[in-house]
């Protein structure tokens, strides 16, 4: 392993010959000085709990130490989550906490390992009943009235949903991946309309509704591509204050991200604006989606996106916001809402508002759903995306109705060929094995599928 200098090289070999062990309550972990893989982080050493980053060490020459600027691993360190940030010559070691930033302490090696062992010593079951209770406050002040009606069933079981991570000494909901955890549920409800969606409309190119009719496939592409900071950065921004770059983001995080996929639709049928912005400048097509709300589950996701309000005011975030800070002001604790990577997807900016957004997220989890990789014609990132059968069994949306757009070109001539071509495809054919027999069944699901012509008359 090549080192940029011999402090680092030093101070590697040195911490890890100790064999660092952290003894929680019901397991131990091994501690390891660990080189990162990229060279454009701003450290030079992490500091890893099992696979967790606790603390990032940038190495200076002494006479570099008092006049660092701390912006760019600070930065990094609140944007990725890492507690503690450290700069060192190799010998002296100024730790900065980001739980106490003000109070930076310098330690020499021995003191800083001990350091990395030492836990709070907090009374873990009564602060979790204290979390819940300021929670459960916090929800009924709300203005959120699916939020409030559940509050009672929800109240019983807050406490025992609480979780304490002794490594980060933090407080979370438990089992962040079912999607009816407490969390899970508590955004749900913060997400909630007052009439269930039936049908959403996708609006598009010509070519793309080719491509889903002969391939006979869905496909949904990764935010990644999308190249619009606002999808990834506002949520953050707006209750942490911080703006993550995702070019220096960890690999776990930069793997977090391709494995979300999203197709964005609105409520708007039939609208001059969408197919403006969306449909190829009115050329394209509208797509009428009808919605099973019964299929949804921990995979797919299908909700209403929550916009703010004008003055860069959002309510919803602001009760999430609000948990974290009164849970860390009055009790002197961190709570981290653990599902809020995949929720932040469904809140926009007050500027957006105009699309009435509905958003299906579908998130990869390993299994069998077809992957691959483009390179996006509009803005050149390389991008994964995931495809499904059209109207196939387990999608949450079925396509019911193509609308032509009111600048189609020959759209009374293509209405009545996509016709033709609908019924072709109903009658296509393919074998497969059900029951251990070898049955013909019908390739196509498009029994419910109609064309018909925008009723937009007077655009130019």
């Amino acid at each position: 392993m090549k080192f940029d200098t011999a402090i680092e090289e030093f101070f590697y070999k040195r911490f890890n010959e100790l064999n660092v062990k952290f003894y929680a309550s019901k397991k131990v972990y091994e501690i390891k000085a660990i080189r990162p893989l990229k060279q454009n982080l701003p450290y030079d050493i992490s500091i890893n709990i099992g696979s967790r980053i606790l603390a990032i060490i940038e190495f200076k020459n002494q006479k570099f130490l008092e006049v660092f600027d701390y912006s760019k691993i600070e930065k990094y360190a609140s944007e990725n989550n890492i507690r503690i940030f450290i700069l060192s010559d190799g010998e002296k070691f100024i730790v900065t906490d980001r739980r106490s930033p003000n109070k930076k302490g310098t330690f020499n090696f021995d003191q800083l390992i001990e350091s990395f062992n030492q836990r709070e010593d907090i009374n873990v079951e009564a602060l979790k009943i204290q979390i819940s209770n300021l929670i459960k406050t916090l929800i009924i002040q709300s203005e959120f009235k699916f939020l409030k009606e559940e509050i009672n069933t929800l109240s019983n079981q807050l406490t025992n949903a609480i979780d304490y991570n002794e490594i980060d000494q933090m407080f979370s909901f438990k089992n962040s991946s079912d999607i009816e955890n407490i969390e899970n549920r508590i955004f749900r409800l913060l997400l909630k309309d007052d009439k269930p969606l039936k049908k959403i409309f996708r609006y598009t190119t010509v070519n793309t509704l080719f491509s889903m009719l002969n391939y006979n496939s869905f496909r949904m592409n990764c935010l990644v591509g999308m190249n619009d900071t606002t999808e990834v950065n506002y949520v953050e921004n707006y209750i942490t204050g911080t703006n993550r770059d995702f070019y220096q983001a960890p690999w776990q995080t930069i793997e977090a991200y391709n494995k979300r996929f999203i197709s964005s639709c609105s409520l708007k049928e039939d609208d001059l604006t969408q197919w403006r912005l969306y449909a190829d400048d009115s050329k394209g097509v509208c797509l009428e989606l009808s919605v099973d709300e019964d299929l949804l589950n921990s995979k797919f996701i299908i909700k209403r996106i929550s916009y703010g309000k004008p003055g860069n005011i959002h309510p919803e975030l602001d009760l999430i916001k609000n948990i974290i800070a009164e849970i860390k002001d009055k009790l002197n604790i961190d709570f981290e809402f653990k599902t809020l990577s995949t929720w932040k997807h469904f809140f926009k900016p007050h500027d957006y508002s105009v699309e009435d957004e509905v958003r299906l997220l579908f998130i990869l989890n390993n299994d069998n759903t077809k992957k691959g990789w483009v390179l996006t014609t509009s803005h050149g990132i390389l991008n994964p995306y995931v495809e499904f059968k059209l109207n196939g069994d387990g999608l949450p949306i079925e396509l019911t109705e193509i609308i032509l757009g009111p600048k189609s070109p020959e759209k009374e001539i293509n209405q009545r060929q996509f016709e033709q071509l609908i019924r072709e495809l109903k009658r296509k054919k393919k074998k497969e094995i059900i029951d251990g027999l070898e049955k013909e069944v019908n390739e196509y699901n498009l029994s419910k599928l109609k064309v018909s012509i925008s009723k937009i008359k007077n655009y130019r």
